[in-house]
């Protein structure tokens, strides 16, 4: 068994925005023996957030959410695609100071989706991408009437200008399984979906 040790000699604020990014400088031990020379990386500051997929069991369809995202912006623009910036993804947002993954997921909901929740179910929490940002995602799903849900949303104090897309549960699967989602938790929350939760 490996004696796994981190010794972090730095860890100081590289920059500080909406985002905060750090700058650390750490050794870890190796799978061979020894130390690694001294290892300096900037990590994104992400937080932590949760993420809710909302679906319809009666109706089979679920609902995503589609805005402009900032992280799709520039790439859009250089492949002169500019609809490629606004993607499709369950609802989500960022914890609170105080709050759990829990109410922030109710909470997101309601800002995002218009609907008022009681509970959400747990999936997973995970990081959606370690080798630069400390983020964690905590994975939930609710199932909603989705006759209910409005056509658009957000908070305008949050510059959110959101659509709220239904897909039936078929159109879904064979987008997944197509490829053509190209955020993480969405795939993710529809594998959930289509392989664990729909598959018994």
């Amino acid at each position: 068994m490996m004696d796994k040790r981190i010794e972090l000699n730095e860890s100081a604020a590289a920059f500080q925005g909406f985002f905060q990014i750090r700058r650390l400088k750490f050794r870890h031990s190796l799978y061979r023996g020894g130390m690694t020379p001294e290892i300096e990386r900037e990590v994104f500051g992400r937080g932590q957030a949760s993420v809710v997929l909302l679906y319809d069991s009666q109706a089979e369809e679920i609902a995503l959410i589609e805005q402009c995202r900032a992280g799709a912006v520039e790439r859009a623009l250089r492949q002169n695609k500019i609809e490629k910036a606004w993607l499709l993804e369950p609802v989500a947002g960022m914890i609170d100071l105080g709050e759990t993954p829990l109410e922030a997921g109710i909470r997101e909901v309601r800002e995002e989706a218009g609907l008022h929740v009681d509970d959400l179910e747990y999936i997973s929490k995970f990081y959606p991408s370690p080798g630069g940002s400390d983020e964690i995602l905590h994975l939930f799903a609710v199932e909603i009437n989705v006759s209910h849900l409005p056509e658009f949303s957000g908070l305008e104090e949050d510059h959110e200008d959101i659509k709220i897309v239904r897909l039936s549960f078929a159109q879904a699967k064979q987008m997944m399984l197509g490829g053509q989602f190209n955020v993480a938790t969405t795939f993710i929350a529809l594998q959930w979906l289509f392989f664990q939760k729909l598959a018994h």
